[in-house]
Parts: C-alpha cells; sequence; structure tokens
C-alpha cells in the first residue's frame, strides 16, 4: 500500500493512458463492426480483411513512432498522443468514403492500441525497478476499466444516433479528459527522469546482465522466438472474441446489447489479477512466470464451448480478464528482465508491432473461416490447443535461471 501512496500521481498517469487506448483496442471497434460494414458493403471476410490492412498499417507506425519515448519528454510525448487520437476519433465522426474511414481507423487504433499501451507500460517498466510488477499490473488496470465502461457506453450511444455521431462524442472526451489529466499527473516527473538518468550513468560502465539490448539483438535471440507463441495467445485470441462478439453472443442465444452487458465480469476477473500478478513478477521474474498464463486462455475458450448459459458466459469472461490482468504484469516485466531499460521503447516497439500484426491476422483469418463453413467450435477449439501448446514451448526459457 505504501508503494501505491508514494507513487499515486505516476501510476495513475498509466492507468489514465491504459484506459484512453480503449479507443484503439479491437473489444471497441467490434461494437462498430457492423454499422461500417453495412456502409461499406462488407462482408465478414472483407472486413477482416480491411480491418487486417489498417492494423497492419497502425504497426508498422509503432516501429516508427514506438522509439519517439526514448527521446521525447515523457509530458509533451503523452499530450501529442492525445491530441492524435483526439483527431483520429473526430476524422472516424467525418469519414465517408473508404478511404477516410482506413486513414482514421489506422490513427486510432496506431494512438490507441499500440502507443498508449506501448507508453503506458514502458514507462512503468522504465522508471520502476523495484516494484516493476506492481507498476505494471496497476497501470493495466486502465483496460479492464476501459473494457467494462466504454463498449457499454457505445452500444447505448448506437441506439440514440449514427455510429459517426458517436465518435464525435469519442473526440470530445478523449481530449477534456486527456490533456489536462496527463498534464497534472506528470507534475514533477522530470525529478524522476533525472533519477534514471543517473542510474544509468552508473550502470554504463558495469557488464551487462540484462543481455541484449538493441532491436537488432533480440531478433538473433531464440529465447524471443521460443516465448513468441505465448505472447501472442492473448492479443489474437482476445481480438477474435471481441471482433466476433456478435457471433459468439449468437451462438449462446444472447443479444450483444445482453452480451456487452457482462462486461464487467470480465472486468472483474482483469483487476482480480494484476495485483497478486504483480507481486509475484517482483518474487519470481516475469520470464519464470510466461508459461503459467496461456492455458487460462484455453481453459476460458473451453467454458464458451461447454455451455451456453450464464455460467458458461461468466465462466469465459472471468477467464478472459485473468489471462489479460495476469499478461500485462508478466510479459512487461519480461522484457525489461531479458533485455535491460535502457533501449526498452525500441525493444518493447518491437514486439508490440508484433503483436499488432496478430491482431490484424485474427480477424481476417477468423473472417475467412467463418465464410468459408468453419464452425465458430472449430475455431475456437483451435486456440485452447495454441494456448496449452505456447505453455510448453516456453518453459526452457523459463526454467534456465
Amino acid at each position: 500500500m505504501s508503494f501505491v501512496i508514494q507513487n499515486a500521481r505516476f501510476l495513475s498517469f498509466g492507468v489514465l493512458l491504459a484506459f484512453l487506448s480503449s479507443f484503439g483496442q479491437t473489444y471497441f471497434f467490434g461494437i462498430f463492426r457492423q454499422p461500417i460494414s453495412d456502409d461499406l458493403g462488407l462482408n465478414n471476410s472483407e472486413f477482416g480483411l480491411f480491418y487486417m490492412l489498417v492494423t497492419l498499417g497502425s504497426a508498422f507506425g509503432l516501429t516508427v513512432f514506438g522509439t519517439w519515448i526514448d527521446r521525447m519528454p515523457l509530458r509533451g510525448y503523452t499530450v501529442l498522443l492525445i491530441l492524435l487520437l483526439s483527431a483520429g476519433c473526430l476524422l472516424m465522426g467525418f469519414s465517408g468514403p473508404l478511404v477516410t474511414v482506413f486513414l482514421a481507423m489506422v490513427i486510432v487504433r496506431l494512438v490507441g492500441q499500440g502507443l498508449m499501451v506501448h507508453a503506458a507500460m514502458t514507462s512503468m517498466s522504465r522508471y520502476f525497478e523495484k516494484g516493476r510488477g506492481k507498476a505494471v499490473a496497476i497501470a493495466g488496470l486502465g483496460m479492464p476499466i476501459g473494457q467494462a465502461l466504454l463498449p457499454p457506453l457505445a452500444v447505448f450511444l448506437l441506439l440514440q444516433m449514427d455510429w459517426r455521431t458517436s465518435w464525435f462524442v469519442f473526440a470530445v472526451t478523449t481530449v477534456c479528459l486527456g490533456v489536462p489529466l496527463g498534464w497534472f499527473l506528470l507534475r514533477g516527473h522530470d525529478r524522476r527522469h533525472e533519477h534514471w538518468l543517473a542510474c544509468q550513468d552508473m550502470e554504463a560502465g558495469q557488464p551487462d546482465t540484462a543481455g541484449p539490448s538493441r532491436r537488432r539483438d533480440v531478433v538473433k535471440d531464440y529465447r524471443f522466438y521460443l516465448l513468441l507463441p505465448a505472447i501472442l495467445v492473448v492479443p489474437f485470441w482476445i481480438t477474435a472474441v471481441f471482433f466476433f462478439v456478435a457471433d459468439i453472443a449468437a451462438s449462446v442465444g444472447w443479444t450483444m446489447q445482453d452480451f456487452t452487458g457482462m462486461y464487467w465480469i470480465y472486468m472483474l476477473g482483469a483487476a482480480a489479477v494484476p495485483l497478486l500478478g504483480g507481486a509475484m513478477v517482483d518474487r519470481f521474474g516475469g520470464k519464470r512466470l510466461v508459461p503459467f498464463y496461456p492455458p487460462l486462455m484455453g481453459c476460458g475458450l473451453l467454458f464458451i464451448l461447454a455451455g451456453s448459459g450464464f455460467p458458461a458466459v461468466a465462466g469465459f469472461l472471468i477467464f478472459l480478464g485473468l489471462v489479460l490482468g495476469f499478461a500485462g504484469p508478466v510479459n512487461n516485466a519480461m522484457w525489461a528482465e531479458l533485455y535491460g531499460t535502457k533501449h526498452l521503447g525500441e525493444v518493447k516497439s518491437l514486439a508490440t508491432s508484433i503483436l499488432l500484426v496478430s491482431t490484424a491476422l485474427a480477424p481476417y483469418l477468423l473472417g475467412l473461416l467463418l465464410d468459408t463453413g468453419v464452425s465458430l467450435s472449430a475455431i475456437l477449439m483451435a486456440g485452447v490447443t495454441h494456448s496449452f501448446l505456447a505453455a510448453l514451448l516456453a518453459l526452457p526459457v523459463a526454467l534456465r535461471a
């Protein structure tokens, strides 16, 4: 508790960025899939391909702009991100032809899902060596909070107004909430940054025990490829689930409004684990814990495959929340442990770009499979298999001292 009190403002900054990232997350865009598809005249696989291109564009942008956090003052970088996110929401409201919808979605995806999360987690990992796991976990709470509040709000607005008009509401909300709060929460951050720089100078002459620290070194490290299937489990399958939330809801006989109204259960699962996960990371280290969270995703998918009533849906959402809450502190601490913090923005931008590519592929591949007649249950069973195999592949890295 003393850690939270002493660092309340900076931790709240991480929560704020994670919360605002919701506007660019797939679970939020999934609410708008049907009205946008209807406007553009696209079927499942066509919209999945469109969304894949949008996400690939944002992934490329992340490799370029993600490194700026290593060079720019954090306050200025944060304000820039919030203004860009608001501009993307505004463009969504004004969008007409396909090309403008594409550009708007690229901006919102890049800044929301990409740079906002990247900035929040890189900041927590960089400036907290002691208590890094707890810091990442607390900041990550912004995502389940956003997911509990914003999708139901989006569904409500869609019942009241055109989908484009709702994005004007999001543009105003983002800039009015984000800029003043972000500026306030980073007051006094310069002293924290100066302390971190001093620590980097002290460590400059010491042997590097954290492993390679540049992007080119990471791609040559075999551990990276053993861990990759595990770290892809959460972004790929959560993207798939929430992008096709209407199909999953229909498969269990629920309306989308009723199903999204249950997201508070998902938030409970996501909020219950991070602090425990963060404490475990601080004790055991992130890389040792990587094999333990992918099976949680498999268990969640098994729940929705097993039934259609409230227990099945609740179990499904709880396990999705648990895996998201556990993966956040584990993965973010793992990068710092393996590759150090000096070039952490560069390393994490590579990792996050790969995760974004996986979230790009998920809607297209699933849409294509559904349009060709593959059953939803068969697709979800593939997710169960992926989850348990990924845990086995990560074991050699976890067990290595």
